[in-house]
């Protein structure tokens, strides 16, 4: 009964994730939120140097070659610990890795942003929102964590602790960086979010009998 009451949940929450990233996209256009996103680049830049070496290690967990190994390690340490079909945890850490990888790389094939001026002195053309690192980290570490408290591997307060941590950690290493906008971040956590919600869905369909 648990399971039918939060299959819903898991739709509800994926589609009010899809619309505020539509809703954010738009809101980009307008002056008011791109001041506000100048203003924290204003902030930023003073500490850039200082918060460097911490944002590079921090933003790690989105890179393409890191967030599949975290996936991996999820798996591994369930099926250690629980046995039975592994594509149960296979099948939705897989989706979390692709599936944001994806999910970004369209928004910004549809949607182009410049990069903060930081980011385009360096090089940087590909589209800014949203943030690809942030996307990916919150997918995959919010099913990881999902399916680790649901498998009973950890327990759920060390789970919310060490989500919120990395996916904060990843989204201000952006920032930091100079890379992305303060918004571009804010649209990774919610695309995040939506593709860790569906993940969550479907290992919840998988574990049904």
């Amino acid at each position: 009964m648990g399971a039918l009451i939060t299959l819903p949940l898991f739709g509800v929450v994926s589609f009010a994730c899809g619309t505020a990233l539509l809703a954010l996209a738009l809101g980009t256009r307008t002056r008011w939120l791109q001041r506000q996103d100048d203003r924290l680049e204003e902030h930023a830049g003073p500490l850039r140097h200082r918060w460097h070496r911490l944002a590079g290690v921090a933003t790690l967990t989105g890179e393409k070659f890191v967030h599949p190994v975290i996936g991996a390690l999820t798996a591994v340490a369930v099926l250690l610990a629980r046995h039975g079909d592994p594509l149960r945890v296979l099948l939705p850490l897989a989706s979390a890795s692709l599936g944001g990888i994806t999910v970004h790389h369209l928004v910004k094939f549809v949607y182009h942003r410049p990069r903060p001026l930081v980011a385009l002195d360096r090089d940087k053309t590909e589209a800014a929102f949203p943030s690809g690192h942030t996307t990916n980290a919150t997918a995959v570490v919010l099913t990881s964590a999902w399916i680790l408290v649901h498998e009973g591997v950890i327990p759920l307060p060390l789970a919310v602790l060490l989500a919120v941590t990395l996916c904060l950690a990843t989204g201000a290493s952006r920032v930091a960086l100079g890379w992305h906008w303060g918004t571009d971040v804010l649209g990774g956590w919610l695309a995040g979010t939506g593709i860790a919600s569906l993940c969550a869905l479907l290992y919840t369909l998988l574990l049904q009998p």
